[in-house]
């Protein structure tokens, strides 16, 4: 049965490796990110952080104490490469991630949501039992073995993030090059004028150089967990996924990303073997006990709450087929579904404000403009021009900055015009619907987003 093969034993080398790693890559992301000034362009510059609709109230840890939550964090990958205090540390940092992850979409970035979740699986997954600070102070504690449901819940995650980035590159701008190419211009430029190598640098720019890395990228996320899952073809797919991540990693600036989801491709091996490998004096003794084949009720349980979060993590990449209109265009369903590196947007963006008319009730004073400089930093004004969540919640935010002022039941106007991939400037919101009186639709349409113009091809059933 299905809870039998996910209790069943393993040699949990593997997850040993990858928790000395997985620490390691916070140390390097979160001290890194204070040391290129991520933190202070993002949470201490900033007057308002952007954060997801409901975690407003994390604004008050805005400002220099961010700083320290970083550094804090930094020590936390120590203790978790380390096996020090792992509980503690594990589920410390994962409280502390999720907070700074859900405080600010103005850099959101798809590889940040991952590294939550497999945060949080790392508070419940037994890692620390071998090889750590923790199994030599308590012995007790030490075992050889994991169950079978650890290596198979990376792996059916890292299924999800592929299968998922690839389904989502299935529409016109992806394949005929035109996203891509405007990628790749740019480093092209840089060869041709920096370098001075002008032939190079138009390969790179042209439009069959983007077309086929197109077909590339879309081919290596379809293919390479099932080619990671066959022995035969393991051999070839590692070494696809090393040149693939390490070219992202340099065309694109992804962080620790590409490093991350190499450190999770250990689990697709034999644990044996790479305990031998790693660990040649670990004896390896299956910790066997009478309950070992028992499905017990807590294994059972245990069984479907992995089922439901395989479920939940399938849905929330294709709940935008159930919200009308286009994703490209709207945005509604666009966040924490592997929509990796997709599209290029950009956006003009207008804040207007209507003032009651104090000597006629129920009018509105002549409309002025918001001065969006007083209120955000230039990267959040370029965001919220393309992300109507985020036109949202700013013009909410101008309507109580207005209350506090003594200024009550003003209207909040947004005129936004965007542009996907280089395309014209087309009408985004409705420049008459008052934003600040309107309620978010969490999972359905948005009323004042515009219908996506005929002119723009963004599926192949348009």
């Amino acid at each position: 049965m299905f809870s039998e093969y996910l209790f069943r034993k393993v040699d949990n080398s593997p997850l040993v490796i990858f928790r000395i790693i997985f620490g390691l890559l916070i140390v390097a992301e979160c001290w890194g990110a204070i040391y290129t000034g991520w933190v202070q362009n993002n949470f201490v510059d900033p007057k308002i952080s952007f954060s997801f609709i409901g975690f407003e109230w994390t604004n008050v840890f805005l400002g220099a104490k961010m700083i320290y939550f970083y550094v804090v964090m930094g020590f936390l990958g120590w203790f978790i490469a380390f096996g020090f205090a792992y509980r503690f540390s594990t589920i410390i940092f994962a409280l502390l991630w999720s907070l700074t992850y859900f405080m600010q979409k103005t850099s959101y970035n798809n590889h940040y949501y991952l590294f939550m979740l497999i945060s949080w699986m790392m508070t419940i997954i037994p890692a620390h039992h071998f090889f750590s600070v923790d199994s030599l102070m308590f012995p007790k504690i030490k075992r050889l073995t994991c169950r079978n449901w650890v290596p198979t819940l990376f792996i059916i995650q890292l299924l999800i993030v592929y299968t998922f980035a690839a389904v989502h590159k299935i529409y016109p701008d992806w394949f005929n090059g035109v996203f891509l190419q405007m990628k790749f211009e740019q480093y092209g430029e840089l060869l041709m004028f920096k370098y001075n190598l002008a032939g190079l640098g138009k390969v790179v720019s042209s439009l069959e150089f983007a077309q086929v890395f197109a077909w590339l990228g879309f081919l290596f996320d379809l293919l390479i967990i099932p080619a990671m899952l066959f022995k035969k073809t393991r051999g070839l797919a590692i070494k696809c996924a090393i040149f693939f991540h390490i070219f992202n990693s340099a065309i694109f600036g992804i962080g620790i990303f590409p490093f991350f989801a190499l450190a999770m491709m250990i689990f697709f091996y034999d644990p044996v073997k790479i305990q031998e490998m790693i660990f040649p004096k670990k004896s390896f003794m299956m910790d066997r006990s009478d309950e070992d084949n028992l499905l017990t009720t807590r294994r059972v349980m245990f069984s479907y709450l992995l089922c439901f979060y395989v479920i939940w993590q399938v849905y929330l990449p294709v709940r935008h087929f159930f919200i009308p209109g286009n994703v490209f265009w709207t945005e509604e369903g666009h966040r924490l579904s592997w929509r990796m590196m997709l599209r290029n947007k950009a956006g003009e963006i207008e804040v207007f404000v209507a003032q009651p008319d104090p000597k006629k009730k129920g009018k509105f004073l002549k409309r002025e403009k918001v001065k969006l400089d007083d209120y955000l930093t230039y990267k959040q004004i370029s965001k919220m021009a393309v992300s109507p969540d985020m036109m949202w919640q700013f013009a909410r935010f101008v309507k109580h900055d207005y209350n506090e002022k003594g200024i009550k039941d003003v209207k909040v106007f947004v005129d936004a015009k965007v542009s996907v991939n280089g395309s014209d400037y087309y009408q985004f919101t409705n420049p008459n619907y008052n934003l600040g009186f309107t309620t978010w639709s969490y999972f359905g349409h948005q009323k004042w987003i515009k219908n996506q113009p005929k002119e723009l091809h963004l599926s192949y059933f348009d």
